[in-house]
């Protein structure tokens, strides 16, 4: 007999791809907190614990660690719209909360926000906080303050380096260079989502907010990236690129929009905490994407930059 757990939340988007009537899946990975499902036709989803919380691929479920340890990669799965089944497990959906993981990307444009394809006070926060609180072999080092050397770490970074600098290029119109940088980057790096992948999807972010034609733009993006890299960050990048992104984004999108002296210390230690690297490669993206090179910011200088912001 399988075991139920109920859905506390579902994304909007994962909901209205799930089939009407029961479809047969399967069992992609299974972490501790996580478990991967994919339908035979379609993106895959995650099942995830309430710590992890809201995205645009997730369904979270009311249970601790250990509830998928009856799971392995490669059992047969069952989806539909009131519920999924994995080997033993079954996750009731019927009282699931719709999250949604679009922005309000309308009413952030209209904010100050869409002057951030020029260097701003809020910006120069966000950067300095993630700088400071980042984890090593982040590629938060793009912007500058890596520690240098030829290790493979420094050669993945100039490969990194040399793509993010096609991607400006296309931000500013050439799309030969744009399709150019999202194959460099797609697949780079290491981690479930590789950090080329997690860059690119703070480029799109950065895209909604501040590019004249977004979509257009993430469009190439995608087109380019998700065909060279693996199916769970392709339909990460695809999500991207509608506008879609976890709770922790919009956490640090309302604090950014917020007047005064917002919480945006707190809210990029929120993006920061996702994967080991995940959240900063993104991060990196977004501080990077689209927008002219600012001096490198320095560890120890979070403060000041964050006193700047105040009066905004």
């Amino acid at each position: 007999m399988a075991a139920a757990i109920q859905a506390l939340s579902i994304s909007r988007s994962v909901y209205e791809r799930l089939p009407t009537q029961p479809a047969p899946g399967r069992v992609l990975a299974v972490f501790d907190r996580a478990c991967l499902l994919a339908p035979d036709e379609g993106e895959p989803l995650s099942l995830v614990l309430p710590e992890i919380g809201d995205g645009p691929l997730n369904v979270v479920v009311e249970a601790g660690t250990g509830a998928f340890a009856g799971l392995e990669p490669g059992m047969t799965a069952t989806l539909s719209r009131t519920s999924l089944q994995a080997g033993p497990l079954l996750v009731d959906l019927s009282t699931a909360r719709t999250w949604e993981p679009r922005p309000d990307w309308p009413f952030l444009r209209k904010s100050s926000l869409s002057g951030f394809v020029h260097p701003h006070p809020r910006l120069n926060c966000v950067r300095a906080a993630a700088v400071q609180r980042a984890p090593g072999g982040s590629f938060l080092d793009l912007l500058g303050n890596g520690p240098g050397g030829r290790g493979p770490m420094e050669q993945t970074l100039e490969v990194a380096r040399q793509a993010a600098e096609a991607l400006a290029a296309g931000w500013a119109g050439d799309e030969g260079a744009l399709r150019h940088g999202g194959r460099r980057m797609a697949g780079l790096g290491m981690g479930l989502t590789p950090s080329g992948d997690d860059y690119l999807a703070g480029v799109m972010l950065r895209a909604w907010l501040a590019h004249p034609e977004p979509e257009a733009f993430c469009r190439l993006v995608v087109e380019s990236a998700a065909p060279r890299t693996m199916a769970l960050s392709a339909a990460f990048l695809r999500a991207a690129a509608r506008g879609e992104c976890n709770a922790a984004w919009h956490a640090l999108f309302a604090a950014l929009a917020s007047a005064g002296s917002a919480p945006l210390e707190d809210a990029v230690c929120g993006v920061l905490a996702h994967g080991h690297t995940s959240g900063a490669d993104m991060l990196a993206g977004f501080l990077w994407g689209g927008a002219p090179k600012m001096p490198a910011a320095r560890r120890g200088s979070q403060s000041a930059a964050c006193g700047e912001s105040a009066g905004l």
